[in-house]
């Protein structure tokens, strides 16, 4: 019978889950890094880089493993519970190879996720070039695909464990964001017509990959 630890418990477990990521701990590191930087003349794309791919292993990773929480715990999510960008009108859509793509997608139904795999066996492990557009976005410079429900986000998810297949989605770039969208860690910063949107900040590793992203691909300092 599963239980929910502690947060002490959690903090002083030999592998303290990536979720209680702490954003000011996250910024001291790369600021050092700066910092370091500058004195020698490296190059701080090799801190970001790194960060990057941190967060980026850890969303992913935990988006595909929610079957595992407690059913009481568990549940589908919603784009703007990790980035705010259903209200934005995009720019176009992209056909995204799975194999080449980190993806956050909710697998949290036990019967659903059984049934795509079991489809897939059938298939013979077939690449499958999905036609429908799935809700959520892909973010280009971060090759960063996040579907959302109620998307049948199983099949995506089965198909990228063994680099298969395709799927459309709504894309932008870190540039055509970086007007309208900032993050404070605490908050989301949305820029629309009638004015600016204030928004919680429910997963700090989104909004520390955002910003990491921005610095790295779009210029920002």
């Amino acid at each position: 019978m599963f239980s929910i630890s502690p947060m002490k418990d959690l903090y002083e477990s030999p592998m303290p889950p990536m979720a209680l990521t702490d954003y000011e701990a996250m910024s001291k590191f790369l600021n050092r890094g700066a910092q370091r930087c500058k004195a020698s003349g490296r190059n701080f794309d090799l801190f970001l880089d790194w960060v990057i791919h941190a967060l980026t292993q850890s969303l992913t990773a935990d988006s595909a493993s929610r079957i595992f929480l407690p059913k009481t715990k568990t549940c589908p999510f919603e784009l703007d519970d990790l980035i705010p960008l259903s209200s934005l009108r995009p720019q176009r859509r992209q056909r995204v190879q799975l194999r080449e793509t980190n993806l956050i997608a909710p697998v949290w139904n036990n019967s659903d996720l059984e049934s795509a795999l079991e489809a897939f066996y059938d298939s013979g492990f077939a690449g499958t070039d999905l036609e429908e557009v799935f809700g959520g976005v892909y973010i280009q410079e971060l090759r960063l695909a996040i579907i959302d429900a109620p998307a049948d986000v199983d099949v995506p998810q089965v198909l990228r464990v063994w680099s298969r297949g395709s799927i459309l989605l709504n894309s932008w770039s870190l540039g055509e964001l970086e007007p309208v969208l900032s993050t404070d860690g605490e908050h989301w910063y949305l820029q629309e017509e009638d004015g600016e949107q204030k928004l919680p900040v429910l997963e700090t590793r989104m909004a520390a990959l955002y910003n990491c992203g921005l610095r790295r691909y779009a210029g920002r300092e």
